[in-house]
C-alpha cells in the first residue's frame, strides 16, 4: 500500500511538472517572438530555425502535450527532462541574442549622437536650401544652408558630437563655428553675435556654442546653417529628424 501511494505522488508530481514544461515552452515560444522582432528592428539578422534546434546541442522534437500517450514512467521522466534540456538550451541561445540586440542598439546609438540630426537652433526656416532670390542682389543663385530666423542672443547649440575645427570672422558669413563630426559630416554655423567655443574643443550634442546674430552679409538677426557631407554641402532638412523641426 506505500508503494502505490508513492507511486501515485510520483505520478502526480510527473503531471504537475509536464504542465510546467508545457507553460514554460509558450513562454519560451514568446520569448522567441519577441527576440526575433528586436533583431529586425535592429537590423540583425533573424537565427535560422536550425541553429535555434541544431546549434544548442542537438534537436530535439518532442511533441509533448497532455495527451500525448506514454504509457512506461520512465519515458514519460525521459521525455520531460528532453524537454526541459532542450527548452534551458533555447532560453540560453535567445538570452545571448538578446545581449547581440543590446550591443547593436549602443553602436547604433553611439554612431547616431555624430550625425546632425536636431536643429541647432529654436526659430523659423526663412529660407531652404536650393536656389533661390539673392536678398542683397536680387539674382536667383545657390543657398547652400538653411536660415532659420531667431532673436538676438537666441542660444545656438551643436547638433551632434564633434570637434570644433575653426571659429572665425568674415564678410560672407560673420562670426561663424565649424563642427567636424569625424564621420564625413561637418556643420556650419554662420552670423553669430558671440562664439562660445575654441578650435581644437570637443563637444556634444546639445552643448550652448554660441548665440544668434547678423554678422557678415546678413539682413536680418538668423543662423545659417549648412551641412557638408563627404565634403559635399547637403540640405541639413534631410538629416533633421521630424519631430526636431524648427
Amino acid at each position: 500500500m506505500l508503494a502505490e501511494y508513492r507511486q501515485n505522488i510520483f505520478q502526480e508530481q510527473i503531471k504537475i511538472l509536464e504542465r510546467s514544461s508545457i507553460a514554460n515552452r509558450d513562454r519560451l515560444n514568446r520569448l522567441i517572438s519577441s527576440e526575433e522582432s528586436a533583431r529586425l528592428i535592429s537590423g540583425l539578422p533573424l537565427i535560422h530555425p536550425d541553429i535555434r534546434q541544431l546549434g544548442v546541442g542537438g534537436r530535439v522534437n518532442i511533441p509533448l502535450n497532455l495527451d500525448y500517450n506514454i504509457n512506461s514512467t520512465d519515458e514519460r521522466v525521459s521525455v520531460l527532462y528532453s524537454e526541459m534540456e532542450a527548452s534551458r538550451r533555447m532560453s540560453s541561445l535567445s538570452l545571448r541574442s538578446m545581449e547581440d540586440i543590446k550591443k547593436q542598439i549602443e553602436e547604433i546609438d553611439l554612431r547616431w549622437q555624430y550625425i546632425p540630426s536636431v536643429t541647432p537652433v529654436t526659430g523659423i526656416v526663412t529660407s531652404s536650401y536650393g536656389r533661390r532670390s539673392d536678398p542683397f542682389t536680387g539674382l536667383y543663385a545657390m543657398h547652400r544652408g538653411i536660415d532659420i530666423a531667431a532673436a538676438s542672443g537666441t542660444p545656438v547649440r551643436a547638433p551632434a558630437n564633434g570637434i570644433v575645427v575653426k571659429t572665425g570672422m568674415d564678410t560672407r558669413y560673420g562670426l561663424h563655428i565649424d563642427l567636424d563630426h569625424q564621420n564625413g559630416f561637418k556643420t556650419r554655423y554662420g552670423h553669430l553675435s558671440t562664439v562660445l567655443v575654441k578650435q581644437g574643443m570637443e563637444v556634444v550634442r546639445g552643448d550652448l556654442i554660441g548665440h544668434v546674430g547678423m554678422t557678415g552679409r546678413a539682413s536680418g538677426h538668423h543662423l545659417h546653417y549648412e551641412v557638408h557631407k563627404n565634403r559635399r554641402r547637403v540640405d541639413p532638412m534631410k538629416y533633421i529628424r521630424s519631430e526636431n523641426g524648427c
